[in-house]
């Protein structure tokens, strides 16, 4: 099922601000999710669907790695890089779309983060996204590295939620996502 609204403005004059932020690292410094080690990656299997797989299309990198996934120290925000690896052309309506694909991608890792200490000995997760909103707060291309800071103000009966803001490398708020998910355990009952 899919269900889609979308409101469009001509930029207005008005007053502006944006939170600004100073990302502390070089996204190109950092390793990719292939170099996740194996000991880490197995105290992600509770999540479900995380893996150290990565889609030939996009380019994703992790901060504090270990510090960000390991089950003793995760909590309920991520902070990650991403980008398309595709050049896309200026001005084009792909690079919306092609946000929006990438806008999903890990954002719900911030509501489960915090409990992964807590499902080490459970089943694996069932995560599925309920509900993602976006809000272009300016025009930009996705294949520039862009800085995602989620957080999970809530999760409670099997739902969570996921609010991201999005930089650019000079701290430039480019978007907001927020996204609501399902995760339950498939055996559990209500």
């Amino acid at each position: 099922m899919l269900s889609a609204q979308a409101t469009f403005c001509a930029p207005q004059p008005g007053p502006r601000h944006a939170v600004s932020f100073a990302p502390p690292e070089d996204p190109k410094s950092l390793p990719d999710l292939t170099m996740i080690p194996d000991a880490l990656m197995a105290q992600l299997r509770p999540l479900g669907p995380y893996s150290p797989q990565i889609k030939p299309s996009m380019d994703f990198r992790i901060p504090e790695i270990e510090h960000q996934l390991s089950a003793a120290t995760a909590g309920p925000c991520l902070r990650f890089w991403i980008r398309c690896r595709q050049p896309l052309a200026a001005g084009s309506r792909a690079q919306a779309a092609v946000f929006a694909y990438l806008s999903d991608w890990w954002l719900n890792f911030s509501s489960v983060g915090g409990h992964l200490r807590d499902l080490q000995s459970r089943t694996p997760l069932y995560l599925s996204s309920l509900n993602h909103c976006i809000w272009f707060h300016r025009a930009f291309s996705p294949d520039a590295w862009m800085h995602v800071a989620t957080e999970s103000p809530s999760s409670n009966g099997g739902r969570g939620l996921s609010v991201a803001h999005v930089h650019d490398r000079d701290g430039t708020m480019l978007a907001t996502s927020i996204q609501e998910t399902l995760m339950v355990h498939p055996d559990a009952r209500a």
